[in-house]
């Protein structure tokens, strides 16, 4: 069965973000990415504690984007920036201002292993895949590959989407799972899973849709159409 991850960002929600990610996890969601770029570190702490809270609640993956140092201290899942693959792959000693350098982020994947073998919910390293070649990239630091984008999308307004070969090609030179992000809804998401993705990640509507149950429920009834 394929997963659904939310990406909750604080400017695009309607109405209360933490009630929105409780609806959504209600509904069936199976992670939420806190993405918040615009905070500074100590109120994206406190943020994501709260977010921590909820997913907890119900069981659902928590992953922290962009913050390394938070993602350490809540021992979240963590989504890496396109510029902290740059900087791993450069194997660099220096710190970015969120807290990451490869030794640290050498002892994070070390301390997921031990997470996993102790039956302890798994903590996942997500990373970006615009396209094959970063995907190869991403690969040798991440568990999960992000595909995008997929689809047109308003967050990415003049750029000429990838579409499903995206998804196709890096599944066939690359062994890691791979999510679809980008203007995926309930009419497209056959090409994506057929493309072999894993999972699709959304954001937009679901942080402005007026029913999460139904949002949700949409996507886990069109897979069996």
């Amino acid at each position: 069965m394929f997963k659904i991850l939310i990406i909750a960002d604080p400017k695009l929600a309607g109405g209360d973000l933490l009630e929105r990610i409780v609806r959504l996890c209600e509904a069936g969601a199976d992670a939420v990415l806190l993405r918040a770029k615009f905070l500074n570190e100590e109120d994206f702490h406190t943020l994501a504690i709260s977010v921590k809270q909820i997913c907890d609640k119900f069981g659902r993956e928590f992953i922290i984007n962009q913050f390394f140092n938070v993602a350490c201290e809540l021992k979240s899942s963590f989504w890496l920036t396109s510029a902290q693959i740059d900087l791993l792959q450069n194997l660099s000693d220096t710190s970015d201002e969120f807290g990451l350098n490869f030794a640290k982020f050498k002892d994070f994947k070390d301390m997921a292993a031990k997470f996993t073998a102790a039956s302890r919910p798994a903590l996942k390293i997500y990373a970006p895949a615009h396209d094959l070649a970063q995907a190869e990239i991403s690969a040798q630091f991440a568990d999960i590959l992000i595909a995008s984008h997929i689809f047109a999308t308003s967050c990415k307004a003049g750029l000429r989407p990838k579409g499903p070969a995206l998804i196709q090609e890096i599944k066939a030179h690359v062994n890691k799972q791979v999510y679809a992000l980008g203007g995926i809804n309930e009419l497209n998401l056959h090409s994506v899973l057929e493309a072999g993705a894993n999972g699709i990640c959304l954001m937009s509507e679901a942080m402005r849709c007026e029913n999460e149950k139904e949002f949700i429920n949409g996507f886990l009834m069109g897979a069996k159409d």
